[in-house]
């Protein structure tokens, strides 16, 4: 028994995509990819957050919500799928970028929409100190990214650790990728495709959280 549909998340340059891509590579997995590049505001929102911050989660939301409702019409018990958001993640970004009341009127949306989304067998947090994400960020070279706030990065970061800290919702393995190149090292992606495994299939008898 193995999981059918994994989901990747954590902060801005930890690995995400680079661990989806590897694991769908290795398993013939069929992929739910952000689509981040298409969002007008984005560039915007890095460069003054609090003018273009709602337009930027509410565009986020809504994209991620459609494909969301595209993969659920899919045959989830064929191919293997992962993922590299947690539709969570949209709750969680907002929570850090919206003004209350942007922020009221943001959760009636996503309230509704958030219960219509599958759920995933298990949830990888992937994480890692801060100037390992930064370092990773400079060398990927999104024009974008260059200029964001370290304060927001770290903001972010540990918003997702507190949050996992008492996510439960589905099993959970938690990996600190400071020293892990999962583009290069196949035995890591191996070992933690071993440990999903692990923890989806003892979730109903022993705690579901694993770390790496």
């Amino acid at each position: 028994m193995t999981p059918r549909y994994i989901v990747i998340e954590g902060p801005i340059g930890v690995g995400k995509t680079t661990l989806v891509t590897k694991l769908a590579k290795q398993h013939d997995a069929r992929t739910v990819l952000e689509i981040f590049e298409e969002n007008p505001f984005l560039e915007r929102f890095y460069g003054n957050r609090e003018r273009y911050a709602f337009q930027t989660e509410m565009f986020f939301l809504l994209s991620r919500y459609r494909q969301q409702e595209d993969f659920a019409q899919d045959d989830l018990f064929g191919r293997m799928a992962v993922s590299d958001y947690l539709f969570t993640k949209c709750r969680l970004f907002a929570s850090l970028t919206l003004s209350d009341h942007e922020l009221s009127l943001y959760d009636r949306m996503y309230t509704i929409l958030s219960t219509q989304v599958p759920k995933p067998d298990v949830v990888v947090h992937l994480n890692a100190p801060l100037d390992v994400l930064l370092g990773r960020i400079s060398k990927r070279g999104r024009s974008y990214e260059q200029n964001m706030d370290v304060d927001y990065l770290e903001r972010l970061r540990t918003l997702y650790v507190q949050f996992f800290q008492h996510y439960d919702e589905t099993p959970l393995l938690e990996i600190d990728t400071s020293d892990i190149d999962f583009s290069k090292d196949d035995d890591a992606v191996d070992e933690l495709m071993r440990l999903a495994t692990e923890c989806y299939r003892n979730a109903q008898t022993q705690p579901k959280r694993i770390e790496f």
